[in-house]
């Protein structure tokens, strides 16, 4: 029984794209769970569009490039397609909600051919984007971006530099080091406040360049990174006030402390250095450094 009803949703989805300019003012359009969608075809003969949903239809695999020009779209969501492996250009200047999480395929996060600032947050949940395009500064409103258990994401100066940028949520993701020219520029700092860069495996080498980005922080979540040493520039970051360390077990010594750091959590920091921990106990007011 189950398996007539999918047919049959099917065959409506054909007869649909097949005669849908005689839906020309439909506003939502929704196909959450065909499992017998492969294809998006051309959807130019819906212009009205606001919503267009294909949630955890998980075996689509190709989008036609139309979709990207549906002007009056508000809400695009593909959560959840996790055969897709490309999405097609984006000029979409209403869009205010983009939902593209556990696409787990997905490689590339798409082009973004025009201004975009009604958006204000972005989700990337358990997908195989590899690093943000330039373009991603068409999010021009952009004030929090969440990218979690990814596979390898860039973080570069470019982002970080985005104008409305307050808060970086980036966790279970390896974090690459930047370019070289981008090493060259990391004097310029940010407007990110709150940075979450937790079980990123962050090296010696990188963790550095994004401190001298942020050096307006003021919230800092470090758990479960192998960096050995907290550099001394981290000092620089003036507005921080909290900062956890918690599960960094290669973590051996700190060599600077912010001057208004209020709150640190050192917890299982099992490598840490006993003039460190001093340090600590010396210039934070309230600190949990135990094993």
């Amino acid at each position: 029984m189950r398996v007539y009803c999918l047919i049959l949703i099917y065959l409506f989805v054909c007869f649909f794209f097949v005669f849908m300019q005689k839906f020309e003012n439909m506003k939502i359009f929704t196909l959450d769970h065909c499992q017998y969608l492969t294809h998006i075809p051309n959807v130019s003969g819906l212009p009205n569009l606001e919503k267009f949903s294909f949630e955890k239809c998980h075996n689509l695999i190709t989008i036609d490039n139309s979709l990207g020009h549906l002007h009056k779209l508000k809400i695009l969501n593909a959560k959840g397609c996790n055969k897709l492996e490309s999405f097609p250009p984006l000029g979409l200047a209403s869009l205010r909600d983009l939902e593209l999480s556990e696409c787990k395929s997905l490689k590339n996060f798409p082009e973004l051919l025009c201004k975009m600032r009604n958006i204000e947050y972005i989700r990337l949940y358990e997908t195989s984007i590899g690093e943000l395009p330039l373009s991603f500064q068409n999010l021009s409103e952009l004030y929090f971006l969440t990218i979690y258990q990814g596979g390898m994401c860039r973080i570069s100066s470019d982002i970080f530099m985005m104008p409305k940028l307050s808060m970086i949520s980036a966790k279970g993701c390896r974090i690459l080091l930047p370019k070289q020219n981008e090493k060259k520029n990391s004097i310029v700092s940010s407007n990110v406040e709150h940075l979450d860069l937790q079980n990123n495996n962050l090296s010696d080498e990188c963790f550095p360049i994004v401190l001298k980005w942020c050096v307006n922080v003021t919230y800092l979540n470090l758990w479960n990174n192998n960096f050995k040493i907290l550099p001394e520039c981290l000092s620089e970051c003036h507005l921080l006030r909290m900062l956890y360390l918690d599960d960094c077990k290669s973590l051996e010594e700190i060599k600077g402390i912010p001057p208004n750091l209020n709150y640190l959590s050192a917890v299982k920091c099992e490598s840490l250095s006993s003039s460190s921990r001093r340090m600590i106990l010396s210039q934070v007011c309230c600190c949990f450094i135990l094993h």
